[in-house]
Parts: structure tokens; sequence; C-alpha cells
């Protein structure tokens, strides 16, 4: 129950994010020469002439250092809002996957397997197996960091257009979830009003609101279950197969 764990604490922190604000909560980049904040990293892309540019740069950057997606969406949706948001998140993480899965191609499976190890191997062998299915899934249950993922996935040859159906299938879940959670969160300055601000928020909310509030982390984790089984599954199909052909 590792991977779900972690979801689950990455989830915490996107929700802590969006109800303390950019101001409260600067997530740190990992190794950006110039001590550069993930949000102030955001805020510049949000003010440049090509905004969107700006945010896939920004993915791909961060692309490489195994950054977790799910911050990179929570920092995008802060800085643009839900919707534009959610679009650019989406269009950056696919333009980030195929960098990555052609570093991936590129290089060949001997140097992303020694890279990796054998998490990367069994990732590979389930890629090149499930193509289009293994694509989605992997992007739902947290089995290896993003760059390992999609250069397994580009050392596992797997075919381009497969490849992108698979991937903006699998991270559009994620990313409606952070957009609906930074569109129905409180924000800080609620909170600093008490239990009555609070009181407040949620009975000005209209009812089909307060249901999407309500359902909407219960039926990620549902998903992310639901996931798993069916990942574990063919996971040893796929282990039980390859016994009955050696």
């Amino acid at each position: 129950m590792t991977s779900l764990a972690v979801s689950i604490i990455l989830l915490i922190f996107v929700i802590l994010m969006f109800v303390y604000g950019q101001g409260w909560l600067n997530v740190d980049d990992v190794s950006l020469e110039n001590g550069s904040k993930l949000t102030e990293l955001m805020s510049k892309a949000a003010n440049h002439p090509w905004a969107l540019l700006g945010v896939i740069s920004v993915y791909s950057l961060l692309a490489l250092t195994g950054f977790p997606q799910i911050l990179l969406f929570a920092a995008t949706v802060l800085t643009f809002g839900p919707q534009t948001g959610a679009l650019y998140s989406w269009i950056a993480t696919m333009a980030s996957a195929t960098l990555t899965f052609f570093f991936g191609h590129m290089l060949g499976g001997r140097w992303v397997r020694r890279f990796g190890g054998e998490r990367v191997n069994a990732s590979i062998d389930f890629l090149s197996r499930h193509g289009i299915v293994a694509s989605g899934l992997v992007r739902l249950v947290p089995s290896a960091p993003f760059i390992i993922v999609n250069a397994a996935a580009g050392a596992a040859h797997i075919p381009l257009w497969k490849f992108w159906v698979g991937t903006g299938v699998g991270i559009t879940p994620k990313i409606i979830l952070v957009a609906v959670i930074g569109a129905f969160s409180p924000d800080q300055a609620v909170l600093k009003q008490g239990v009555s601000g609070l009181v407040d928020f949620f009975t000005s909310r209209d009812p089909k609101d307060l249901a999407i509030m309500a359902l909407i982390i219960p039926a990620w984790l549902g998903l992310l279950l639901a996931t798993r089984w069916i990942y574990l599954r063919m996971r040893r199909r796929d282990a039980r197969e390859g016994e009955e052909n050696s």
C-alpha cells in the first residue's frame, strides 16, 4: 500500500497549498541553480507574453528532477485558475512526457535499465506488453518517478501515438482532481475568520458544489484502489505467463 500512502500524502499537501496559498507555502525546487521556488517559477511563467510556453519549460525542466507532478498541477492551478490551469497542466505534462519519452527512445533500453534498476526493468516489460493501457495505468499508480516511466516507455519502443493516448487519458483524472480542489477549497482568508468563516463559506455554496466537495476525494481514492487492483492483477498475469514460457 506504499503507493496509495504516497498519493494520499501528496493530496493532503495539495489541499494545504490551496488553503494557505503561495505566500505561505513555497515549494522548494529540488536542484535549480538559481535557487528559485516553484511558485516563483510559475509566477514568472504567468507574466510571460507566451505563458503556456513558460509553463511547458517549467514542467520540462522539473520532469528531469523527478518532481511530483501533482504539486506542479497545484501550482499551475493556483497561478492561472482552475480552468486555464488545468488546460495548461495537461498540455505541459504531455510536452514534458514526450521529451522524456524520446530520451528513453534515443538512449535505449540498456541505459534506462542501468539507470533505474529492477523496477524500471519491470516497467519496460509491462509497457511493452500492454501499450496504451499500461501507459495510462502507470499515471494513476505511483510506480516510479515521471521521468522513469516515460523513459521506460520510450525504451520499450511503444508507438508514440499509443504513448500519447495512454498518457493523455491517464493524467486527466489527477488534473481534474486538483482543479476541482482548487475551485472549491476555502482559502486562508476564510480560515482567519474561524468557525464562523467556515460556516459562511459552506452555507453559501450551491448544493451541487457541496456534493462535489464531499465526493471528489472519496471518488479519487476509489479510483486509485481500483486502478491499483487492475495494475497488480495485470502484473501477476504477466508473471505467470513468463513462468509458463520459460
